[in-house]
């Protein structure tokens, strides 16, 4: 059966009252076909999150109404192993012993909000092509060993992902701490191997699993990997809410380092609605600056000072870098010729497609396909 993770905006709840709740499901879930699996509380924040075995939605709902009456305001299906990967389990933190014991209230208070970090090297993709198989592959290698070294000592959960390397971290300081010592340690490793410096790219996001997003932590990854995506010089890129929440942690990191930009809120939110808008309109042959300009609400000379600061590229650069990395990302599956990704991507024709793929890569993107033919 599918299983789901659900939210409940619940201001004022306590553990005693979410454990309460979470019998009363258990009570009533085989009249629904259910398994009440386990829960999260948000106390401070004023959210539940239960994780359901059911036939479908409308049984989680259909057990939650008649149990308490509090429905979900969001509820989305889930991977159990994804959902262990950000949240550490799948079933109640209580004892071996009291499993046993049919009714027994366990109260626990065992928060969702993660700090998520999002990892690559920079053009990826390209490694064994510039460089060769060899030294691609200890590349990726050594920062895969490094990230997961380091991740594990500052107690962070690796999840699996297919295009970057994500950390789920219970505590911000331990994936502050965590992005800072991994980006210094994979350099320096890369030096002691002799290997080529290429630059690390790292964003931290935090946030709650369930939104409006249909993936669980969806919100969260996607602008953790746009901060990584932004990431250079490897420079760790950071969301807005990091800043009060390391700075709630007594740290002072912030202040002894020029690694780390943490983005205010109005550029977050700014950054966000630009990304939103290119890559919606991206595949369009008639997108312009100007257009772009009018969909964020901004004059041409506030956008370009206020892109300028925040990614290093001009409003026209930056939609480039976005088609070129997508690109970069669908030759690299080989699902897609050169013509068709020109065409898919909004270029006018696959010879300007072609003369921009070898500006910013170096490489045609035939002989780039040829590498991994």
């Amino acid at each position: 059966m599918p299983i789901y993770l659900d939210r409940h905006d619940v201001p004022g709840i306590t553990a005693k009252a979410a454990a309460e709740v979470h019998l009363k499901d258990v009570a009533i879930q085989d009249k629904y076909g259910c398994f009440s699996m386990t829960y999260w509380l948000e106390e401070e924040r004023g959210y539940a999150f239960c994780l359901i075995e059911a036939p479908d939605m409308e049984a989680v709902r259909g057990m939650h109404d008649e149990s308490h009456g509090n429905l979900p305001s969001q509820i989305i299906e889930v991977d159990p192993v994804i959902v262990k990967a950000f949240l550490g389990r799948i079933q109640d933190p209580i004892p071996v012993e009291e499993v046993t014991i049919p009714g027994k209230l366990s109260v626990f208070n065992d928060p969702a909000f993660r700090c998520i970090m999002v990892s690559d090297l920079k053009d990826k993709a390209l490694l064994q092509h510039r460089y060769g198989s060899r030294i691609g592959n200890a590349l990726l290698k050594n920062f895969n060993e490094c990230l997961h070294g380091t991740a594990e000592k500052y107690k962070g959960r690796m999840v699996e992902h297919h295009d970057e390397f994500l950390v789920s971290f219970v505590s911000v300081t331990s994936a502050v701490d965590c992005a800072v010592e991994a980006s210094e340690s994979i350099l320096q490793n890369f030096e002691s191997a002799g290997l080529p410096q290429v630059d690390i790219q790292v964003g931290l996001s935090a946030g709650i699993p369930v939104t409006d997003n249909s993936k669980i932590f969806g919100d969260t990854v996607k602008t953790g990997k746009r901060l990584k995506f932004i990431a250079k010089s490897c420079r760790i890129y950071a969301a807005a809410s990091i800043r009060e929440l390391y700075k709630g942690s007594g740290h002072k990191l912030f202040g002894r380092t020029g690694l780390i930009r943490v983005l205010k809120p109005d550029e977050e939110l700014f950054f966000n609605r630009l990304l939103d808008e290119i890559q919606d309109s991206i595949t369009n042959l008639n997108f312009s600056q100007e257009r772009l300009s009018r969909r964020v609400g901004m004059s041409k000379s506030q956008l370009y000072r206020k892109t300028m600061d925040l990614t290093g590229l001009s409003p026209g650069d930056l939609v480039q870098e976005v088609r070129m990395d997508r690109a970069l990302s669908m030759l690299h599956r080989q699902n897609r010729n050169i013509t068709e990704t020109s065409y898919e991507l909004g270029f006018t024709n696959p010879s300007y497609f072609t003369k921009c793929f070898k500006k910013r890569y170096d490489s045609l993107p035939g002989e780039f396909m040829r590498s991994y033919a």
